[in-house]
């Protein structure tokens, strides 16, 4: 059966309706930012300084730090346990995103600029009570942890 452009043209857009709107993953709402942003006065080194010990301070698992772009950008990693505790209820694949700091820090117009993931991002890629309910406890963990290495 030979069908026109016109119908095959409703029958895809037809499909990809379906598909959009029957995905929780592209139903679920997006944080309003998905990054929290900060500058600091701070050295990009004593940015990654007060990171360390913070998280030190806090129990948390400092995972790494690594410069990238010939050392313009410090890519740090760390995790909150308990926020972890919470994501793993979701399933073992979400290993791969794991409730862990993701942070850039980096230099621009003569400031530190330090990029942190917003924890939200987890819930708006695999919607999950388990992954809302750990980005529940992280949003307010990393705002103070913003607020302090900062100054």
């Amino acid at each position: 059966m030979k069908r026109s452009g016109k119908q095959v043209f409703a029958i895809l857009t037809s499909l990809l309706m379906t598909m959009l709107f029957s995905n929780a993953a592209w139903s679920a709402q997006a944080p309003k930012d998905l990054f929290m942003l900060s500058t600091s006065s701070k050295s990009m080194s004593e940015v990654v300084s007060a990171v360390k010990f913070f998280v030190d301070e806090e129990n948390w698992v400092y995972l790494g730090d690594f410069k990238v772009k010939k050392g313009k950008v410090i890519l740090v990693k760390f995790c909150v346990k308990a926020a972890g505790k919470k994501a793993w209820k979701a399933g073992l694949k979400v290993s791969a995103m794991l409730p862990c700091g993701n942070m850039g820090v980096y230099r621009k117009n003569g400031k530190t600029e330090i990029s942190l993931l917003n924890p939200y991002y987890m819930n708006t890629l695999y919607p999950n009570p388990n992954l809302k309910a750990a980005a529940d406890l992280l949003m307010p963990l990393y705002k103070e942890m913003m607020a302090s290495i900062v100054n």
